[in-house]
């Protein structure tokens, strides 16, 4: 019994350092993506907001395969990511201005 509380301990704290991982991974990627976008807007004046979100929307409706309870939660990412490049651009300006 006592190797089995001790197993099950072991496994949760492996769960544990993995989600961690995970989450350190999404951040991490969170914040090269919006570095990206930011550089981008400065090179061109395309919108890549309305680029990205277009083409989610257009895909989800070319093919039956995508359920929308999948589409919105794409969509909810992508716009947490695009939120995460507008805060950082914003930041990024006031920065320079002080």
């Amino acid at each position: 019994m006592r190797q089995l509380v001790i197993d099950i301990l072991l496994k949760l704290a492996k769960m544990d350092v993995d989600a961690k991982e995970l989450t350190a991974q999404l951040e991490a990627q969170s914040l090269l993506v919006a570095a990206l976008l930011v550089q981008a807007k400065q090179d061109n004046t395309l919108t890549i907001t309305e680029t990205v979100q277009d083409a989610i929307v257009t895909a989800s409706r070319s093919s039956t395969e995508f359920l929308q309870s999948d589409v919105d939660l794409l969509l909810t990412h992508i716009n947490r990511l695009l939120a995460v490049a507008q805060y950082v651009e914003v930041k990024g300006k006031m920065a320079e201005e002080e």
